[in-house]
């Protein structure tokens, strides 16, 4: 018999749900973790065994299979909690946490005589939960950006890029590594304040990925979105006027 303790949440004492593994086998509810960690993830402590980790990859993962069993076995129990934590996201909208994933690809390049290595930084954003997307009307948050700079070192020319559309990223040849800071702004109509972060190359393997947790102002983009839903509604009805007028003439 499969017992409800086993599949509680220690943090919200309910069952889980998007139910995270931390390395030391310990399960939260996402929503939970992301209550308690530090939002630059450069490391964080299990709150059960206080084990530290660093954010090498990317943080957390949904463990499929203890969602699947939580929702088989204690199905009005998980739809009830679910139900809670969508209220809980919904009058925090406009305070939305956002993954900042960014880091290099590397490639080393034998033939050359002196830029030997090959790399490409990168910056996208997701959602940290369904939640969050759905509150956005499925919304991709790239769509949210203006411009992405990124800082290169001043022995390059020009040393300061910008990139308007995606994918965010910058190939370059190198001779050695260095610190890029990135600058990630977004469209005005969001009224958005810029995410600022660091990225200091990695010339090992394939690179590295990283991943930051930012917060933005989600009750700006909500009343954006809804302006636009009325003006396209406007539109709509005059097409349908015009139409009616000429049926009307005909």
């Amino acid at each position: 018999m499969i017992s409800k303790d086993n599949y509680t949440c220690p943090i919200c004492l309910g069952v889980f749900v998007e139910p995270c593994k931390l390395q030391c086998q310990h399960i939260f509810c996402l929503s939970c973790l992301l209550n308690l960690v530090d939002f630059n993830f450069l490391q964080y402590k299990c709150p059960m065994c206080r084990n530290e980790f660093m954010n090498n990859n990317s943080p957390f993962q949904i463990d499929q299979e203890t969602q699947i069993l939580v929702q088989t076995y204690f199905k009005e129990e998980f739809l009830l909690r679910q139900e809670e934590i969508t209220k809980i996201q919904q009058q925090k909208q406009n305070e939305m946490r956002i993954r900042v994933n960014y880091g290099n690809s590397y490639n080393y390049l034998e033939e050359e005589k002196n830029n030997k290595h090959l790399w490409t930084v990168f910056v996208n954003l997701d959602y940290t939960n369904i939640y969050d997307q759905a509150t956005l009307n499925q919304m991709k948050l790239l769509d949210l950006i203006e411009s992405v700079t990124f800082y290169l070192d001043e022995t390059f020319d020009p040393d300061q890029i910008i990139i308007k559309y995606p994918p965010f990223q910058l190939t370059r040849k190198g001779w050695d590594v260095f610190s890029i800071p990135i600058k990630i702004q977004f469209k005005k109509q969001y009224k958005l304040n810029p995410i600022e972060i660091e990225h200091h190359l990695v010339f090992q393997n394939d690179g590295i990925l990283k991943t930051q947790i930012s917060k933005i102002n989600a009750n700006n983009i909500i009343k954006q979105l809804d302006e636009q839903k009325q003006i396209e509604l406007q539109k709509k009805q005059k097409q349908v006027g015009v139409k009616n007028k000429q049926f009307w003439k005909i």
